[in-house]
């Protein structure tokens, strides 16, 4: 089963495989509260990572993998792929 608990690890160091994209994305548009907060807890652990220094490997439907180098690109593959759990990030972020 394609889970956002059976990806965790990777998204801690700051990998998302397509499986991983699919699994985020299932929580995107599911578009329950408790799938978007889940997902958004995705989100916040590779922005975890990217801040720890980590190489952020991103899949991308436009060219399979992308390795954002700045806060500023990867904010955008954030909202560009996951628009709900995003914007969910940053909310708690707020707070």
């Amino acid at each position: 089963m394609n889970t956002l608990q059976s990806h965790k690890e990777e998204f801690e160091n700051g990998i998302v495989n397509e499986m991983g994209y699919a699994a985020i994305s299932d929580a995107e548009n599911y578009d329950a509260a408790s799938s978007v907060g889940a997902g958004s807890v995705c989100i916040a652990k590779l922005w975890q990572a990217f801040r720890e220094g980590k190489r952020v490997s991103l899949f991308s439907k436009s060219q399979l993998t992308f390795h954002p180098s700045s806060e500023i690109e990867l904010g955008e593959w954030c909202e560009e792929n996951f628009p709900a759990c995003y914007g969910e990030y940053l909310r708690r972020a707020q707070h």
